[in-house]
């Protein structure tokens, strides 16, 4: 796709011209995907005093067969393995590591602050299953300890070790134990080798304040759905704060939950991670998967207009308004949409505005000029879809609209 922009500053928007009248429009209700905020807050964020001041309009051509994804989904996390903090007390007693299938990968690295717990090196751990041990790196494949770690280009924590249990040993419980360990250390065992995995998938991607969190977990066994022995879970904040959540049983052998999004994250920025944790028959399986969570301070009215411009033919200029609970510099998109000669709507061109805004009432903008409509294979009636509104201080979605506006005149 060639993409041509086309920048408005204060000059160029002198030079455009409009007249006394303006036909009126009101966006279309919102749908059930659609972002919507419910309140909004009056807390400034410090980032946006440092972002740029003039403001900006572009636009850019599309293909009429481009395929557009205006919602984007949320992608569905599978699991094989699982996590388990033990102390050094712990680990010298000995640690039970649950597998379903031969070859699991165990990996134990240091959760304290880097430098701050002593190097866990592999030839140190011994592995015990059916009373017999294996210590001296008997029992495990592809040792590989911090020095190793280090050299490769896998971000493992630093002191950490990995190996893999001989497959000959065979599934089931094993116990590891390590002496000389300080401080607590992650064990995490992955299966590649299983068939048994847990699934995990959240109804959207971004979160709004006053909004609901569902999420849909299962754990399957190949294609078949397990019942679950526990299954829960938890959300921790960018800053660190973490909630509890439980599932509850569905038809058909999934678990669902429903967690209000009330967090307090005016001023974080960062995914906030969803880690759950099922078990079943003694085998462990926890998964991960991350979402965007925005306190909004902006929101379209549902007011909007064209607007007719001393500009040659053929342009479009969409006029909304929105209200504004915090300084910063906010921008708007949307996907204009025409009719073609067989009547099917076609994308046509993408236009985005970005400009500073004060609370109150005020309006953006979006212009399809003649550079991206010229030569166009449509025209009106027009649709203008995926609506967005994004406060550029953090990205953070204040709104978003999957089909917005219907309207017929060019100007």
């Amino acid at each position: 796709m060639n993409i041509k922009t086309q920048l408005i500053v204060s000059a160029l928007s002198m030079a455009l011209s409009t007249c006394a009248f303006a036909a009126e429009l009101s966006l279309n209700p919102a749908g059930s995907v659609d972002t919507v905020p419910n309140t909004l807050s009056n807390k400034a964020l410090k980032a946006s005093s440092i972002l740029e001041s003039e403001p900006v309009q572009f636009a850019w051509r599309l293909e009429p067969d481009a395929v557009l994804e205006p919602v984007a989904k949320p992608q569905q996390s599978t699991s094989k393995e699982y996590w388990d903090k033990r102390s050094a007390a712990e680990l010298a007693t000995g640690v039970a590591i649950p597998t379903t299938a031969p070859g699991a990968i165990v990996r134990l690295s240091p959760s304290g602050a880097a430098g701050s717990n002593k190097a866990l090196e592999a030839r140190r751990v011994i592995l015990t299953k059916g009373g017999k041990s294996y210590a001296n790196g008997s029992g495990m494949q592809s040792i590989a300890d911090s020095t190793e770690l280090e050299k490769g280009a896998v971000p493992f924590p630093e002191g950490s070790t990995v190996f893999r249990i001989d497959p000959a040993l065979g599934a089931g419980g094993f116990e590891i134990q390590v002496l000389g360990a300080s401080g607590d250390t992650v064990v995490h065992v992955f299966e590649p080798n299983s068939s048994l995995h847990l699934d995990l998938r959240a109804d959207r991607i971004a979160y709004q304040v006053g909004g609901s969190i569902r999420l849909q977990a299962q754990l399957l066994d190949g294609s078949k759905s397990i019942s679950a022995a526990e299954m829960g879970g938890l959300i921790t904040s960018p800053g660190g704060q973490v909630r509890e959540f439980t599932f509850v049983a569905d038809k058909g052998g999934s678990y669902s939950a429903q967690i209000s999004a009330d967090f307090l994250a005016e001023s974080s920025k960062g995914l906030f991670e969803v880690q759950t944790f099922a078990s079943a028959n003694g085998a462990l399986r926890d998964v991960r998967t991350a979402f965007a969570y925005t306190v909004p301070s902006a929101r379209l009215t549902g007011n909007a207009r064209t607007l007719p411009l001393k500009m040659r033919e053929p342009v479009v200029y969409l006029e909304m308004d929105v209200e504004v609970a915090a300084s910063s510099r906010y921008q708007i998109g949307g996907v204009l949409y025409g009719t073609d000669a067989s009547g099917a709507k076609v994308p046509v061109a993408m236009a985005q505005s970005a400009k500073r805004l004060d609370p109150g009432m005020h309006s953006m903008t979006l212009l399809f000029g003649p550079d991206v409509l010229d030569g166009a294979k449509a025209g009106a009636p027009w649709e203008l879809r995926d609506l967005q509104l994004v406060n550029q201080a953090d990205m953070g979605l204040q709104e978003q609209r999957v089909l917005a506006l219907q309207f017929d005149a060019t100007r």
